[in-house]
């Protein structure tokens, strides 16, 4: 999901490919931030018992679990084997398939889902109107896409914290990845983006979720060891690695009561559809 060109400014396919980084994402990450974006997206797309969804840039499978809840058949695709190992692991006995499927060239047969959803992989893909264009080509007529990408790091205290902090720790070459979560915030690009790959009625809109994490502190401790810089914080003393925790929970300022984390997580949600 997430490229760059040099070790210190790591990709996210490096990121999650490194060490325990899938495990990681699917404890700490996962049940706080993606967890309430995918019930939210899978409300958007309105699929019906008996429908077909592609979880496209499918991570771990947030998305396809929780949409097999409502009947609907589900079938992730991500580019990387951890991802994909773990979520095959978490939704064993579900109706549910999991793939190793590059969005630009994707491993399915026209026409054969009627909506694909994707939760913030659209602002990593190099060729975006090649990734749309594929999303298009295996929707049913009438069926939708929907999509969130994460609005800029002004309005995302998760992210600008992690910015901050990393880089006046390690500089602020190694906070690559981190920025690129936020790369693609304009819903005007967006909905260009869309209209140009051939989606018919595409909307976006600005969607804010309020997340929370009842202890703040062990989601931080979690999230630190799911970043690009986990190898840095792995080898620091007690004492550094304690300075650190510390000035990510100063950097969410009053999202932090000494306790519980509370922290708007800002978007933007594209709906758009294939003409019957």
């Amino acid at each position: 999901m997430f490229r760059t060109e040099g070790r210190e400014d790591m990709t996210n396919t490096e990121w999650q490919l490194s060490g325990n980084m899938a495990e990681r994402y699917e404890e700490y990450l996962v049940p706080v931030i993606f967890a309430p974006w995918a019930n939210h997206l899978i409300e958007r797309a309105g699929l019906a018992s008996g429908d077909s969804l592609l979880d496209l840039a499918c991570g771990t499978g947030i998305v396809a679990r929780l949409a097999t809840r409502s009947g609907v058949m589900t079938t992730g695709g991500d580019i990387n084997p951890g991802m994909l190992a773990i979520a095959e692991e978490r939704s064993a006995g579900l109706d549910a398939t999991f793939h190793s499927a590059d969005a630009q060239d994707l491993p399915f047969e026209d026409e054969s889902f009627d909506a694909v959803i994707c939760q913030q992989g659209l602002q990593f893909f190099p060729n975006k109107l090649g990734a749309l264009s594929e999303c298009l080509r295996v929707i049913k007529p009438g069926g939708q896409a929907v999509f969130c990408t994460a609005r800029g790091l002004e309005e995302n205290p998760l992210m600008q914290a992690q910015v901050t902090v990393f880089g006046r720790h390690f500089g602020e070459e190694t906070t690559g990845a981190i920025r690129a979560v936020c790369g693609f915030p304009d819903p005007d690009e967006m909905r260009s983006v869309f209209e140009s790959a051939g989606f018919g009625q595409v909307a976006v809109e600005k969607v804010v979720l309020d997340l929370e994490a009842e202890d703040g502190s062990a989601f931080v401790n979690g999230l630190m060891m799911a970043t690009p810089v986990a190898d840095r914080i792995a080898v620091m003393t007690p004492a550094d690695r304690a300075t650190l925790h510390d000035d990510i929970l100063k950097g969410f300022g009053t999202c932090y009561d000494g306790a519980a984390l509370r922290f708007p997580h800002s978007a933007n949600v594209v709906v758009a559809s294939r003409s019957v």
